[in-house]
């Protein structure tokens, strides 16, 4: 346990006629643990940021090392890099197994057990281990869980690296910009499904996608540290001025950015974060596009926490209904 309280997102919905008619979506979550390490050296706050961000606690961690070595505008040497495209990529197979792993039948759970405990086990590392075939095994199942995926429909409003000077010069001149982000004209999606030119509106095309970039991965934690894989689309980052630096990376839940400021004693300054979930669940973003007019199948309160889990939120979702008009 971090001893931080990660947050949650609020779903508030009634219903006319078996349709979703009004909603409301409320984030109460802290819009930046990095800045409670300002002050501490830059390599302990790396550290930090891994352990209190339970979720995709690797990629927070890459985000704020590449930002601050943009910051000082300091290159990271080759190993190391090699040792974070390994991290990243194990991070990736572990989230999206632990995903998936709620589709698996009972038999299926001791292989998936033995191929979580690789993944994570070479996120922490950056090693791969023998035990990396117990992963292969592992997606040898999956495709018997999943459900068929429906036809493509129109692709989503991908947040993409194409988007990352608008979103970096908006973090730098708006300090409120990190809770409510937004590109005019747009409503980003981020995330397995729309990397791969889904929408997680399409029922299915999340965990389809988390199986297809898993499996990716894979073939990245097999090149080893001789990888020669353009690593330009997982993660970038620059300096933006003196001492102020940013990275984005694609977490297993969608495009993360960290501005950070690192003093020239080598300590935090200050830190801007904005996560995967405040693009997919802005007020007026993908989801609660996908939710307005939804119709839910059974339990509605079941069924909208099953959509949310769709768009892949970085913490627990609360589903609260304010009043049924057909009741």
């Amino acid at each position: 346990m971090s001893g931080f309280d990660p947050g949650r997102i609020v779903v508030g919905f009634s219903l006319e006629n078996g349709v979703v008619a009004d909603l409301s979506i409320r984030s109460a979550r802290p819009l930046s643990l990095a800045t409670r390490f300002a002050g501490r050296p830059i390599e302990q706050a790396i550290e930090a940021v891994g352990l209190v961000n339970a979720v995709c606690g690797v990629s927070h961690a890459a985000a704020l090392r590449h930002a601050a070595a943009a910051a000082g505008n300091r290159v990271i040497e080759a190993e190391e890099a090699a040792r974070w495209r390994i991290r990243l990529a194990a991070e990736r197979i572990a989230e999206h197994l632990r995903e998936l792993v709620r589709l698996a039948p009972v038999a299926a759970f001791p292989v998936v057990r033995d191929a979580l405990e690789a993944s994570r086990k070479a996120a922490r590392t950056g090693v791969v281990g023998d035990d990396i075939r117990a992963i292969g095994t592992a997606f040898g199942l999956v495709p018997d869980w999943l459900p068929a995926l429906p036809d493509h429909t129109s692709p989503p409003d991908a947040l993409t690296v194409a988007d990352d000077t608008a979103v970096v010069a908006a973090l730098v001149a708006d300090t409120d910009f990190p809770s409510r982000p937004s590109l005019s004209g747009r409503h980003p999606e981020t995330g397995p499904a729309a990397r791969l030119g889904w929408s997680a509106s399409v029922p299915g095309a999340t965990d389809a996608a988390r199986l297809v970039e898993a499996e990716a991965a894979l073939g990245i934690l097999l090149g080893g540290a001789s990888n020669g894989r353009d690593f330009s689309d997982w993660l970038s980052a620059n300096q933006t001025q003196n001492n102020t630096g940013y990275a984005s990376v694609e977490s297993p839940r969608g495009k993360l950015y960290y501005l950070a400021v690192v003093q020239g004693d080598g300590r935090l300054r200050d830190a801007r974060v904005v996560a995967p979930t405040e693009w997919n669940f802005h007020p007026d973003g993908p989801f609660a596009r996908t939710l307005k007019g939804f119709r839910p199948d059974g339990d509605a309160v079941t069924a909208i926490a099953r959509l949310a889990a769709q768009f892949s939120p970085c913490v627990a979702v609360d589903v609260v209904p304010y009043g049924a008009r057909d009741a």
